[in-house]
């Protein structure tokens, strides 16, 4: 979080530079343009400020790979170490220009203030070998701050690119799309390897912390602080066993908080460490922890009267283990107000308890130097936030920032009941998302009116504070019902097959079985025989062809061409079969809706339909009770048109025994596919509250619903228990007249 810097250096200098054995023309040559560290600022980090150090960088070591598919193959082309700046300040590459092949493409990797040799770099094989060296920095907890045996300056490193913004994964790049003739300007942000953790103790009303004890040594150490790391970011992070426990020293790390009138009112303590992960079970023997120091007065009561006892040897352990991980260029940050005295021994300090962590990205920033500088970050706790039939949620996001922030509304739309995104006015339903004027913590307040169209509604909230760091989240509002679909791709039936073929689907020929017709009835079984590939089929094996995209016209947006599909014979005689079509509608509507209801309403109860068997059958189906035909799945999904059974071919199914018998056998039997292949063939029939469900949702032939299509458009559907007056029929027929013939189905399945 604390920031680097950025540093723009001019593509120009006076005259010819000589670098690398090689004269290189003032007008030609490659610059490398850096952000994140600033090379020539400190050639010695003692006595600079924590933000200055952070940043300088001694010495670069640019590398230059041949590109190629395996990392083993990428060879070194040109190495150079630098150690100054060009006569204006850039960082102008020594390379033969005339060497760089047009049009091929170049890793470029920079690694700052590495303690290796520049000739370990020189003689790298390929990035392969540069990927797995190491770097062991002990007492890493104290770079910069010219105690002995410590690192001057912090490990960094990145990847070149020529865009003005750095690609979200590093690649390789093209130096030259021509003959170099002018000044060819290369980009790297550099990034620390150590991770910064910053700890504070507060004292507080029983806890006085000071430095006037007289012969009192505060200090502090690291126990297992990880001090090895990958010279170049692999992207892995590890648990590692290069673990120290460090002397107690006494640093400027360790300072002490004042307020304005001088007095203490804590301590600070500032470390770095390696990337390192653990877990619970193995935290004794690698989670890193702080041991402090702090010369303090007690206030306690003795012999009833109040007293200051000293304790000039005070030490507090840290647990810096609410991540149990560090990851490179991370800001760590840990708070705690401390109540009680430490242990005398450092062996055994007392564990400080309450400690509230912080974690963000170690920021890019432009320091001036000898400037006043503070943390730049920005932190929201979630990045997706699901709101649950409320209008106002001021609870569930939380943010923190260096500065005051903005809050924008961006993106607002919902899916409609053809898969198509539907832009729609923030004003409109009042989305927006507020804090408080001028403030730098505490809630997000998101207020968005609850949808009334049955959809999800989708928007985004962008957070920007005045530095310029921003966080995205995205929203997602449901009502309490709200229905999606999914695209079907093609339908057929488990009983399309003989033998012990697979059945017939449009990928596989099997008996070659795609359409059904009723054959006769059994009153003592109450269960119908059937015929395949009959003349008369009530039901067909049916496609999706095509679907018609959001920018077609509004008749076909989102719709499909569906076209039954057989096996014939490619020719008189021939013993090969393909693939026929024949159309069944187009536009259709291909899509499965899924509903989702989070609440019982006077009409229903919400509950998982009860299944029932008959000896007579070898599957579940729901059951015809009722109880049962009161209940409504809170999760189910309703099949598409590409399971529509054709009413003029079932007419001797002229009971609702009959019907039902044929209904629940075609449910069992049905099966469809998504478009995202997933199989789908658990179906039954729905009850009579979910069938009304279904047409209390679904619009009018006349009039749209924004989430669910016209589905059902018959007089009658047959529902577990019986038929179910359809009030939405597209004949217009009222309870009274609506035909006992006009009857259809319509499977469900329960979806979780």
């Amino acid at each position: 979080m604390i920031a680097a810097m950025v540093v723009a250096f001019a593509t120009a200098c006076s005259g010819d530079v000589e670098q690398g054995g090689v004269n290189i023309p003032a007008e030609r040559g490659i610059v490398l343009n850096l952000s994140g560290g600033a090379l020539g600022v400190a050639t010695r980090a003692e006595g600079m400020a924590d933000n200055e150090r952070e940043y300088a960088i001694q010495h670069l070591d640019v590398m230059i790979f041949n590109d190629a598919e395996d990392r083993e193959d990428m060879s070194l082309f040109y190495h150079e170490r630098v150690t100054a700046a060009g006569p204006s300040g850039e960082v102008r590459l020594g390379v033969d220009i005339d060497s760089i092949v047009v049009g091929a493409k170049y890793w470029v990797y920079v690694v700052a203030n590495s303690t290796y040799d520049a000739s370990t770099f020189a003689e790298m094989e390929s990035v392969a070998s540069l990927h797995i060296l190491s770097q062991h920095d002990y007492n890493l907890h104290l770079t910069a701050t010219g105690l002995q045996n410590t690192s001057s300056h912090f490990l960094m490193d990145g990847v070149a690119y020529k865009s003005a913004s750095e690609p979200a994964t590093a690649a390789a790049i093209t130096i030259a799309e021509q003959k170099i003739t002018d000044v060819v300007t290369l980009n790297v942000k550099l990034r620390r390897a150590a991770a910064k953790v910053v700890v504070r103790l507060l004292a507080t009303e029983t806890i006085e912390f000071t430095d006037a004890i007289v012969g009192a040594t505060p200090g502090y150490y690291v126990r297992n602080l990880p001090y090895a790391t990958r010279v170049v970011n692999d992207g892995v992070l590890r648990q590692q066993d290069n673990l120290e426990t460090t002397h107690e020293a006494m640093s400027e790390y360790y300072k002490w908080m004042r307020d304005a009138e001088g007095n203490i009112t804590g301590v600070e303590i500032t470390l770095y460490v390696y990337s390192h992960m653990w877990d619970t079970s193995d935290s004794f023997s690698h989670a890193t922890n702080l041991l402090v120091d702090v010369p303090a007065y007690y206030s306690t009561v003795k012999e009833g009267a109040r007293v200051s006892v000293e304790h000039p040897n005070n030490y507090y352990q840290v647990p810096l283990t609410q991540e149990f991980k560090f990851e490179r260029n991370h800001y760590y940050e840990v708070t705690a107000n401390v109540h009680a005295p430490g242990a005398e021994d450092f062996s055994e300090p007392v564990q400080i308890q309450d400690l509230k962590y912080s974690v963000y990205q170690w920021t890019e920033r432009r320091v001036d130097i000898g400037g006043e500088q503070g943390p730049e970050y920005l932190k929201v706790n979630l990045d997706e936030l699901k709101m649950y039939n409320t209008a106002i949620d001021s609870k569930s996001l939380l943010f923190s920032s260096s500065s005051p922030v903005t809050i924008t509304v961006e993106n607002c739309y919902y899916i409609d009941k053809f898969g198509v995104q539907r832009t729609i006015s923030a004003g409109s339903y009042n989305i927006a998302g507020t804090t408080p004027d001028g403030s730098i913590a505490g809630n997000i307040t998101v207020m968005s009116d609850v949808p009334t169209n049955n959809t999800i509604r989708y928007f985004t909230l962008r957070v920007v504070n005045e530095t310029g760091q921003q966080e995205i989240v995205v929203v997602e509002q449901y009502p309490l019902v709200y229905i999606v679909n999914i695209l079907g791709h093609y339908s057929y039936r488990d009983d399309f097959k003989s033998g012990d073929n697979a059945p017939t689907t449009i990928y596989n020929e099997g008996s070659r079985i795609t359409s059904i017709s009723l054959n006769s009835w059994n009153e003592a079984t109450g269960l119908w025989s059937y015929s395949y590939n009959s003349s008369s089929a009530f039901w067909e094996s049916k496609v999706v062809r095509e679907t018609y995209p959001a920018t077609d016209s509004q008749s076909r947006q989102g719709r499909s061409n569906i076209d039954y599909y057989k096996w014939s014979r490619s020719g008189f005689g021939s013993s090969n079969y393909s693939l026929n079509y024949s159309n069944a509608q187009d536009p259709g509507n291909a899509r499965m809706y899924h509903v989702r209801i989070t609440a019982t309403s006077g009409d229903y109860n919400l509950g998982v339909p009860r299944l029932t068997t008959d000896p007579n059958v070898s599957f579940e189906f729901t059951d015809p009770g009722a109880d049962n035909a009161n209940l409504v799945s809170p999760s189910f999904m309703i099949a598409s048109r590409l399971g529509f059974v054709s009413s003029s071919n079932y007419r001797s199914a002229n009971s609702d025994t009959k019907r039902i018998s044929l209904a629940r056998d075609h449910c069992a039997n049905y099966v469809e596919v998504a478009n995202d292949g997933t199989v789908y063939d658990d179906w039954r029939l729905p009850t009579a509250s979910e069938l009304q469900i279904i047409i209390d949702l679904q619009g009018t032939s006349n009039e749209s619903a924004d989430a669910i299509d016209y589905l059902l458009n018959a007089d009658y559907y047959l529902s577990a228990s019986g038929r179910v007056y359809n009030s939405k029929n597209d004949s217009g027929h009222t309870e009274n007249q609506a035909q006992a013939s006009s009857w259809a189905i319509r499977c469900i399945r329960d979806a979780y």
